[in-house]
């Protein structure tokens, strides 16, 4: 059943059972609060928050404006306001009390002034809207694991196709399906990092430089930059970034356009990517959405072109400004083979080449968003990436300490996305749990 069908069934059970209490009543006591990171949907939940402790009532016009189409269709706007207001907004003030997720999709613990604690997981579409809003009750407490055997056991009972590598250093802690070639959804964008430290490195290009945005250069959320002027000037710093710490699509885009695609692609083989032919021509976020939801045709000359019949393809993409519309963004196309490719031992050495730059500007970039609401385990340093599309979700860490390095790579995809979104809870605990036992 997709998730926003089952949103009034959810709701309702809420309303029943966490609700229905006294008037003044609180069964919660002091709670500890978390912050909510700059993510798009870390940025989104706020929002949600705000709407549910805002003095008036909420307005169907408010969530017409971020749900995405084919919810609205299935749970229209008038419906869920009138569910807010008449079955969640009377526990308010709320606190965030746990927080886990990646750019786009999120699972939040909130604690209301009176009533039991309850969950609220989002998840957005590549374009930034609601595709899926659930409220229920907290699960039980998580029983972590306690070798990382019982976290690959926990890890083959996950739906869908699950792989997973975890390092202590060089040493292989835990393997399941390492090698697998996979979709990685924005995890793609550590080799568009390690392109700009190599270009930097080698002299022909500087963290200092402008770039200047175009209203060809364009991409869909996530992200920020799209929604800038014309004329926009940002620092290749500042894109690298925005590119990791927010997912920026547009920040990503304009650095692959500065180094030129075959540079990233001679990064990904520089990284030890095992089969670099699989990310190649490298696609660039608006390159990804025009084939995938854009004219038909397109894709259709995508798999039926040699390598210079595609690359002249996008050049031809890139000329113009995005032409796809955010609505069309509703169906999985990376069993297509659009999408980045790679296995999570692919993953796990770009995160060791980015670290042997040593660059200090890359190290900071990777460890600004080290994926909050996550126990690192007393790593002081994590660095992040993580990934979600329709269908796929993916995570990487890399930590370290003054007594060695852990690597932990989960991803996961299915041809079902309600499958993978309906997962991610457990899917950031196993991560956890193995980033634990690696130290």
């Amino acid at each position: 059943m997709p998730l926003a069908r089952r949103l009034t069934a959810v709701l309702s059970v809420l309303a029943a059972a966490a609700f229905t209490v006294r008037v003044g009543a609180s069964a919660n006591g002091p709670s500890t609060s978390v912050d909510l990171p700059p993510t798009p949907v870390g940025e989104r939940m706020a929002w949600v928050i705000g709407i549910l402790e805002a003095g008036e009532d909420t307005t169907a016009a408010e969530w017409s404006e971020v749900l995405h189409e084919e919810f609205q269709r299935q749970v229209p706007a008038e419906q869920v306001a009138a569910l807010l207001n008449g079955q969640v907004r009377p526990a308010a003030p709320f606190t965030v009390t746990a927080y886990r997720g990646n750019e786009t999709q999120a699972v939040a613990t909130l604690a209301g002034a009176i009533g039991d604690p309850f969950t609220l997981t989002l998840v957005l579409t590549e374009h930034g809207r609601i595709s899926a809003m659930l409220l229920g009750p907290v699960a039980q407490p998580w029983e972590k694991s306690a070798s990382p055997a019982e976290v690959r056991e926990r890890l083959r009972s996950l739906p869908g196709e699950v792989s997973a590598l975890v390092l202590r250093g060089d040493e292989v802690i835990l393997e399941l399906d390492a090698d697998r070639s996979a979709p990685v959804a924005s995890t793609f964008k550590l080799w568009v990092l390690l392109a700009v430290a190599d270009a930097v490195a080698a002299g022909d290009l500087s963290w200092e430089e402008t770039l200047v945005l175009r209203d060809a250069d364009r991409s869909l959320p996530s992200g920020e930059l799209q929604n800038a002027p014309t004329g926009t000037e940002v620092s290749v710093c500042d894109a690298a970034a925005a590119m990791i710490r927010i997912s920026d699509n547009t920040a990503t885009d304009l650095l692959i356009a500065r180094l030129g695609r075959e540079r990233v692609e001679a990064a990904v083989a520089r990284s030890g990517h095992a089969d670099p032919a699989v990310l190649a021509p490298f696609l660039s976020t608006k390159e990804l959405f025009t084939l995938g939801w854009g004219d038909p045709e397109l894709r259709v000359q995508w798999r039926e072109g040699d390598d210079a019949a595609r690359r002249a393809l996008l050049d031809r993409i890139d000329a113009a400004p995005l032409a796809v519309d955010v609505a069309d963004v509703s169906t999985p196309v990376w069993q297509d083979g659009i999408e980045w490719f790679a296995s999570a031992r692919d993953v796990a050495a770009v995160h060791r080449a980015l670290q042997e730059t040593q660059d200090a500007e890359v190290l900071g970039i990777l460890s600004d968003n080290p994926g909050l609401g996550f126990d690192s385990g007393s790593w002081p340093f994590v660095a992040f990436k993580g990934g979600s599309s329709l269908g796929v979700l993916s995570g990487s860490w890399y930590a370290r300490d003054d007594g060695g390095a852990a690597t932990v790579v989960l991803l996961m995809s299915d041809g079902d996305p309600t499958v993978v979104s309906g997962a991610m809870a457990d899917f950031f605990h196993l991560a956890e749990d193995a980033l634990r036992l690696a130290h």
